[in-house]
């Protein structure tokens, strides 16, 4: 801590103005040994003036060193609450001034989300950590460009309508009060134009202080002219990034439409409409094997998203009728279910998801108990995912 103390504001200094020394800072922390990396990165973070400064010293060393990426986008982000904001605003905005780096802020923001989203999470993690993890899902969405927001809209719109629920379903008033809060800026950047959520409850502080994360400052860091080879590792970082949303009010009105609008919609209301009655729904018949069910829940193909949904709810029927047939994927199985994400929007997702894990593990317990409780304490798990084997060692036992 002496070391870097000292170190950051000289290197701070010394990369203002000169390329050179930013290629000697980056080749520095590039070479950080990996059991050093952690307290290394996390130094930087921490006294770095700025995001600007922090991509000036470190460069692309999340993409480059997969230790650096798993303590900034994971164990800062995900496994620890204690940091400052201002460390947040560093971390996530120095992910946002490269390229390169974007694709990472989009990946936190999901896994963000995920947590937020999560019924066991919003159970059993403590206050100050869902306030933590909400303040980074508010600094991600300050950084995000319309064309990132509407590639991603309709994962926005399911998180914030599971994360909603989640949070007016506790019995705390902190968390209800701060699902409201967190609801509303995702609505508030995914219908720039349209109605958004607008809840009645009373500012105090932490309302304020949330609210005003979601309007980024501007970074003035202009970068100096660098060689050819390294145009593209500082593309982004010399312009800021200031959200089309700035200007806009938290507090936006549903758009109303204009008369002209309501005639041309009463004037359809006299036309006779077709008679459905008799019409049959074509029902998607779900998988009758257990190794169809785990083709269907891999694939990726976007026309097999109805057979997706059919098996997702059969899944846990499927598993306790075939036992001898699940014992032998068993291992494989659990898997997919631990890292399945919801394709579309299914009624009661996370219930069906932890049911089938249940039907897995109580079917064939010594060998799916071993990998769960082996994946714990791994790397790359979301808190989501450790409280997904928590819970399902629990209702199992």
């Amino acid at each position: 801590e002496e070391i870097l103390g000292v170190l950051v504001p000289r290197l701070t200094d010394l990369t203002k103005s000169d390329c050179i020394w930013q290629r000697i800072c980056w080749r520095l922390v590039e070479c950080v040994p990996d059991r050093w990396m952690e307290a290394v990165v996390l130094g930087f973070v921490q006294r770095a003036p700025g995001a600007d400064v922090l991509s000036r010293l470190l460069g692309n060393l999340v993409v480059k060193n997969k230790k650096a990426q798993f303590v900034v986008t994971q164990k800062i982000l995900l496994l620890q609450y204690g940091h400052t904001t201002a460390v947040l605003q560093n971390l996530l905005g120095y992910l946002s001034l490269d390229g390169l780096r974007r694709t990472l802020l989009l990946r936190v923001l999901q896994e963000l989300l995920e947590t937020w989203s999560s019924s066991s999470a919003v159970k059993h993690s403590p206050a100050e950590q869902q306030l933590y993890i909400s303040k980074a899902i508010l600094i991600c969405l300050s950084h995000l460009k319309e064309p990132e927001i509407e590639s991603c809209r309709q994962e926005l719109l399911m998180s914030m309508m599971e994360g909603m629920k989640c949070h007016l379903d506790s019995n705390l008033p902190q968390l209800r009060h701060l699902g409201m809060v967190v609801a509303e800026s995702i609505s508030l950047k995914i219908n720039t134009e349209g109605p958004v959520l607008k809840f009645e409850y009373e500012e105090d502080d932490e309302t304020r202080e949330l609210k005003s994360l979601l309007v980024q400052t501007p970074s003035f860091y202009v970068a100096p002219s660098l060689p050819d080879d390294d145009r593209s590792e500082k593309a982004g970082a010399a312009l800021p990034l200031v959200p089309e949303s700035n200007e806009k009010s938290y507090t936006a009105a549903p758009v109303m439409p204009d008369e002209e609008s309501d005639a041309e919609l009463d004037s359809d209301d006299d036309l006779i409409p077709y008679d459905m009655s008799e019409d049959k729904e074509l029902k998607i018949k779900a998988p009758v094997y257990i190794r169809d069910c785990i083709e269907v829940l891999t694939g990726t193909r976007s026309e097999d998203v109805d057979k997706w949904e059919a098996t997702v709810k059969a899944l846990e029927s499927l598993v306790r009728k075939n036992p001898a047939a699940t014992r032998e994927v068993s291992v494989e199985l659990a898997k997919i279910l631990l890292h399945l994400e919801e394709k579309t929007c299914i009624e009661g997702f996370v219930e069906l998801r932890q049911r089938a894990q249940v039907a897995v593990l109580t079917t064939d317990p010594i060998p799916v108990a071993k990998y769960l409780t082996s994946q714990f304490y791994s790397l790359n798990y979301s808190l989501r995912q450790r409280m997904d084997i928590l819970d399902v060692s629990a209702l199992t036992s």
